[in-house]
């Protein structure tokens, strides 16, 4: 009888190790051809192992589902698949649809925010590039108990809503966007500057403020530490800062030519009414509008500058001086 058992036995080990070996050929095998074009699988929150199988099925992913799904629950990854956005080509090994989902190598999304742009134009922005919706993230930027959670002492992000750029994963969501913009304030902000604000006994919020004046002012970066040297240099004397993007703040942030009316709008934004700085940021200052809002020219006994309509500015130390500079660059005579 022993003897009879030794033959099915054996017959039964090679099966087994045939099929294990036709099994572990089906795990790894790929069929994807190069430039073959993507498929974009996107994972919600708290999907089931088997909602995931039937969602690769269907876009034609999958072809082995019996085979991913007991590799998944053998390597215990069952329960460990991370929600995102995928990109898969068509015929993929299951070992690598396996691995890519259990480790969460999701795509991402790169979205550049531009220095000086306003809270509503990043809004926009983020529903052009990622479909965010603009009201809702114009909202979350405005809520008093979000702002606190960040650790912020104002009731609105404008200013400190960092421009940079990102990588952004599926799936968005204003307040993860917002946050994320406010982190890399906060981390762009302790770099030294924060100190520097101090000794120059400004508050944060009063040194993103004139940041941003800054970055609104300046087109080139070179001349921002001198245009920030003059707006100290009017504050300590209690001049006005007669800035116009404050001016275009007030008027609802419009990117126009401003006219001698507009200079009228009673706003506490309009520094030609109201002297000291505005209530708050009126954009989102880069880095290098920060360092010159903390680190002004030195020696620098300018007061006055206007464009001169090539992208620089011309600077005067006396209202006489400024007049004289105005009629040049109306005149064309630079």
């Amino acid at each position: 009888m022993v003897k009879k058992l030794k033959p099915v036995l054996a017959g039964v080990i090679i099966v087994f190790i045939v099929a294990s070996f036709y099994i572990a050929l089906l795990y790894l095998e790929s069929e994807k051809e190069d430039g073959g074009r993507g498929v974009v699988v996107r994972i919600h929150p708290g999907a089931t192992l088997h909602g995931i199988q039937v969602l690769l099925e269907e876009k034609g992913i999958l072809k082995h589902s019996t085979i991913f799904r007991w590799a998944a629950y053998l390597k215990r990854e069952e329960k460990n698949i991370k929600a995102g956005e995928y990109l898969f080509k068509p015929g993929e090994s299951v070992a690598a649809i396996l691995e890519r989902l259990s480790r969460g190598l999701v795509e991402y999304k790169r979205i550049v925010v531009p220095e000086g742009f306003m809270a509503n134009e990043i809004a926009l922005l983020l529903y052009r590039e990622i479909g965010i919706d603009s009201v809702a993230f114009e909202k979350i930027v405005r809520n008093n108990l979000f702002i606190e959670e960040l650790g912020f002492k104002t009731d609105f992000l404008e200013g400190y809503l960092f421009p940079d750029t990102y990588l952004i994963s599926w799936p968005y969501s204003a307040r993860g966007i917002a946050r994320q913009m406010a982190a890399r304030f906060k981390g762009v902000y302790s770099e030294g500057i924060a100190n520097s604000a101090d000794s120059l006994l400004l508050t944060r919020h009063e040194l993103v403020t004139l940041s941003s004046i800054i970055q609104a002012e300046a087109v080139l970066e070179s001349e921002m530490p001198r245009i920030s040297a003059v707006y100290h240099n009017r504050l300590k004397k209690g001049m006005r800062l007669e800035a116009d993007p404050t001016v275009a703040y007030a008027l609802g942030g419009v990117r126009r030519r401003l006219w001698y009316n507009d200079l009228k709008v009673e706003s506490l934004y309009n520094t030609y009414l109201h002297k000291g700085l505005p209530p708050g940021p009126i954009c989102s200052p880069g880095r290098a509008a920060l360092e010159a809002a903390a680190y002004p020219a030195k020696g620098c006994g300018d007061y006055y500058f206007v464009a001169d309509g090539r992208g620089g500015h011309i600077f005067s130390r006396t209202h006489s001086e400024h007049s004289r500079a105005k009629k040049r660059v109306k005149s064309g005579n630079i």
